[in-house]
């Protein structure tokens, strides 16, 4: 059942029962974070402490809002739900306007608890007799960039001039707290993620991840999912969904619980069964779901599915501006059983050499170049260029660590101009590491700025380039599959 769900990501208004002028509160907090995204509609606080909050009026009941409300954001102490909800009863057997509650309070159902189970069955019975969804209880809430809709009580650190732009990627999570670790994580790389759509699940006691997994697949505007997963009471169905949803986009999960004692803390943060480990990564190989086991891989995998093409096949050139960091590169390459060293053509080695300097390694091994620290920013671009025009090649990871003497704006805008402008970026997927820490964060900036995702390690750029590529050669699968 995936009425109504629409409404949550563009609602005809927007009610917080609970709202305050404490911005210590999560009641203050949410009706900033729509002020600061630039909700286009309105939003009418509901609560008894206050006249105004943010220059908006408040109101002391749901029911005595008479413009229309289609989604209403839910804060108070879990105490009161049952006065909140005659009150919710009273305007939907008058108005009958409300779509979609957002519960970001705890204290219901994830506390197994008797009053705790209660409340939660006061609040979803009462919300499915009128056809009302809920998200939570226990959540952070819901952003939209389209719609400019952000329910969330966290400081996501996006700076204002940037929220409400589109991204490409959909989150799902399990967990408030690693939701809104990720949300402020993406918001301080170089350049700030702006995702498509975000939904904190919490305790699933309606909407739940199958929902939203399906939501998201029919979506237009979301080109990959990720999800953090806990675990889901029918792993098959789950399963099902994600092996149909595969196919047609990708989609990236880190699944923990995967040890008997995270299993169990799982169980008891959410409710949620985790379920045997080895069965869901069995599966999850089997229907090319990608599977990380990091924030930090999961995240670079979702930038790079968002901003690259997905490989045509294995062959991965490895083309690095210093020796230990390519042969640091190189191990982890070995180590993902899914990449392939190519064998380049001839005249593309006569080329490399001809444009590099003279201590250059040249394919020694097949399928890497080492173009030394004494390569120019013009070294940098060409011999990428060089690497990229062989037909044998289907990727390209490039690591480079920049000395005082190369100047890294320049080199940052040497290396947009071929992928961007010139568009080789989207002939060939590239994944780049500029390394190291703050000295190249304006280099970084720049090609991230310009749609070029760069990386923190060259171990990041391996694995990502191997789950696009893990990924591309399971859509090859299927296509050989459905032509036979």
């Amino acid at each position: 059942m995936v009425h109504n769900l629409d409404a949550l990501f563009n609602p005809e208004n927007i009610a917080v029962i609970g709202a305050s002028n404490n911005p210590l509160k999560a009641g203050y907090t949410v009706i900033y974070n729509l002020n600061q995204i630039g909700y286009p509609k309105q939003v009418f606080p509901v609560t008894v402490s206050a006249d105004e909050i943010l220059e908006r009026k408040c109101y002391k009941k749901l029911s005595e809002i008479e413009e229309t409300v289609e989604l209403v954001v839910l804060g108070t102490p879990a105490k009161m739900i049952y006065d909140i909800m005659d009150d919710l009863t009273l305007r939907m057997e008058r108005k009958r306007d409300v779509k979609v509650i957002v519960c970001i309070a705890a204290d219901y159902g994830e506390t197994k608890t008797e009053e705790g189970l209660r409340r939660q069955d006061c609040l979803i019975g009462t919300a499915a007799k009128y056809g009302i969804r809920v998200v939570g209880p226990n959540c952070i809430g819901i952003i939209d960039n389209i719609n400019r809709v952000d329910t969330t009580f966290v400081e996501t650190l996006i700076p204002k001039e940037m929220r409400g732009q589109k991204g490409d990627i959909s989150f799902i999570s399990q967990s408030g707290a690693m939701a809104a670790s990720i949300l402020m994580m993406g918001a301080s790389g170089p350049a700030p993620i702006s995702m498509n759509k975000f939904i904190s699940i919490g305790n699933m006691a309606d909407v739940d991840c199958i929902d939203m997994l399906e939501y998201f697949e029919q979506d237009r505007d979301t080109k990959v999912i990720g999800m953090y997963l806990e675990g889901y009471p029918d792993g098959r169905r789950l399963i099902d969904t994600l092996a149909r949803i595969a196919r047609r986009k990708p989609v990236v999960i880190l699944k923990v619980g995967r040890s008997s004692i995270g299993a169990e803390a799982a169980n008891s943060h959410t409710g949620s069964l985790a379920g045997a480990d080895s069965v869901y990564d069995a599966a999850f190989r089997q229907f090319g779901i990608i599977r990380v086991y990091t924030i930090e891989d999961m995240m670079d995998t979702l930038q790079a599915f968002e901003s690259m093409k997905i490989p045509d096949g294995r062959n991965c050139f490895l083309l690095t501006q210093a020796g230990g960091p390519g042969i640091y590169c190189t191990d982890a390459f070995v180590d993902e059983k899914v990449l392939e060293f190519p064998f380049v053509s001839e005249e593309t080695k006569k080329k490399l050499a001809g444009a590099l300097p003279p201590m250059a390694n040249v394919c020694s091994p097949e399928g890497y170049a080492d173009i030394t620290a004494a390569a120019t920013v013009e070294h940098h671009v060409e011999s990428l260029r060089i690497v990229m025009d062989d037909d044998a090649v289907d990727s390209v990871i490039f690591v480079t660590v920049v000395p005082t003497f190369l100047p890294r704006r320049e080199l940052a805008e040497g290396l947009l101009r071929l992928l961007a402008e010139e568009g080789y970026g989207e002939r060939k997927p590239v994944c780049i590491c500029i390394m190291a820490g703050n000295y190249v964060w304006e280099c970084r900036q720049i090609l991230e700025r310009g749609g070029i995702h760069t990386f923190d390690t060259p171990a990041h750029c391996v694995k990502a380039m191997s789950h696009m590529t893990a990924y591309g050669q399971f859509l090859k699968s299927q296509e050989e599959e459905a032509d036979e």
